[in-house]
């Protein structure tokens, strides 16, 4: 990854080069620099395509330069936090599909049945 000199850098040389809209290239400058704090899976949930698709196209790939997740982005982040419990709940789901498409044999000793 990138060093903090390096990356101030890279995105002082593309804002100079850079002839065009400013709405676009402040999004994806203000994408990269929290991505730096807050991880790309959390940049890349709560930035726009728009911005995503202009800060690769004309600055760099932001997944080379933050970290995928950053422990104040885990910490601080209502984005992850939502998809994590997302992937929990289709494991789990997956996991109760596979049982009633018999994808998954239960033995019947394990198979408790319910008083009602």
């Amino acid at each position: 990854m990138m060093t903090d000199e390096e990356f101030y850098a890279l995105i002082n040389e593309r804002i100079e080069a850079y002839k065009g809209d400013t709405t676009l290239m402040n999004e994806a400058v203000g994408l990269l620099v929290v991505g730096r704090v807050m991880g790309w899976e959390h940049q890349r949930i709560a930035s726009t395509r728009s911005s995503w698709t202009f800060a690769t196209k004309h600055f760099i790939d932001p997944k080379l330069v933050m970290e995928k997740r950053t422990a104040i982005g885990q910490r601080k982040s209502v984005a992850l936090h939502v998809v994590d419990k997302l992937d929990a709940a289709g494991e789990l789901m997956k996991g109760y599909l596979d049982v009633v498409t018999r994808k998954v044999s239960i033995p019947k000793s394990e198979l408790r049945v319910l008083d009602g």
